[in-house]
């Protein structure tokens, strides 16, 4: 087959915004690149971003990646899992030169202390032929002789309001289109990326039919459910104090599919749309948001205890 028509990697695009600078850690990386391990925050984009690098790798090394084994954080747990499945994997043949196997781990924090110290073994003996890459919220959640083998990257959640404009310009939004009005409408809505992304992806096709920016918010108001109320609600409760309000705020925004972060996420927002609020009454609501990021980094994802001071 001739040059003009070897086949072509297909071309890299990210699927995150904000992490150029990551990525291009790992492409600088490529001629020895070690095994990984990515932490951040839950909603950061790990499981994304896991996903990113290995297309990044097909369209872009130097090397080919052979085949990739993901580790499920429900049942490839087990000392079990790690004996049979992971060192078949790394005992296979290897199909030829220039190639790299790769095993996924996402959910480090749930591989009890002893598949850990299982897999250092693998991880030394055939690093020559296998890649790990992990994930996880904290660096500690892998042993230190793991750990000292991986390149560790961070990420860093991007804002919505970071986002907003990103995603504008990828769900096609017309500049004509982008109004005052909708800003307001998705930012005090919207807590979630993948919401906001859907939001104005929805919003482009009603704009595309010939609907007026109001008619098409007015439509988005019909068919999506918001936070909005429910925020200021939960805001109002701590600013008075009102510790069973609190609690019962807290629980509808669980209902409505909310989890903690999302909740002190539009708290924070929600403060700075009112901006009256007293200062001692905001200083209340930071600290109740304070804790609520304590027990988030202490994995209580679902915390009720709406203690105000």
């Amino acid at each position: 087959m001739s040059a003009g028509f070897a086949m072509q990697k297909p071309k890299f695009q990210t699927q995150l915004f904000g992490q150029d600078l990551l990525f291009q850690q790992i492409r600088d990386s490529f001629t020895e690149l070690p095994h990984l391990f990515i932490t951040g925050p839950p909603g950061s984009g790990k499981t994304t971003f896991m996903q990113d690098f290995i297309a990044l790798c097909r369209a872009e090394a130097p090397f080919q990646i052979e085949s990739v084994s993901y580790l499920s954080s429900e049942k490839d747990r087990g000392i079990h899992t790690i004996r049979d499945k992971v060192n078949d994997f790394c005992k296979r043949a290897h199909k030829g030169p220039n190639k790299l196997r790769w095993i996924v781990v996402d959910d480090a924090d749930t591989l009890p202390l002893i598949s850990q110290q299982a897999l250092r073994r693998p991880m030394e003996q055939f690093s020559h032929l296998t890649r790990f890459l992990f994930a996880s919220r904290h660096a500690n959640h892998l042993i230190e002789p793991l750990r000292s083998r991986c390149l560790t990257l961070e990420l860093e959640p991007i804002s919505t309001i970071d986002a907003y404009p990103l995603f504008l310009k990828t769900c096609g939004v017309r500049k004509e289109a982008q109004t005052q009005e909708l800003q307001d409408f998705v930012l005090r809505n919207f807590l979630k990326l993948h919401e906001m992304k859907t939001v104005l992806a929805l919003y482009a096709a009603h704009i595309q039919d010939g609907c007026s920016s109001a008619s098409a918010i007015e439509k988005l108001q019909c068919l999506l459910p918001t936070s909005f109320k429910s925020i200021h609600t939960l805001i109002t409760a701590l600013s008075e104090g009102n510790v069973p309000a609190t609690r019962h705020a807290i629980t509808q925004l669980y209902l409505a599919g909310y989890l903690l972060d999302d909740i002190l996420l539009g708290i924070e927002k929600g403060i700075g749309l009112f901006p009256s609020i007293d200062p001692d009454i905001r200083f209340r609501i930071l600290h109740f948001t304070m804790l609520g990021w304590i027990s988030i980094q202490q994995g209580k994802e679902h915390w009720l205890d709406a203690r105000v001071s």
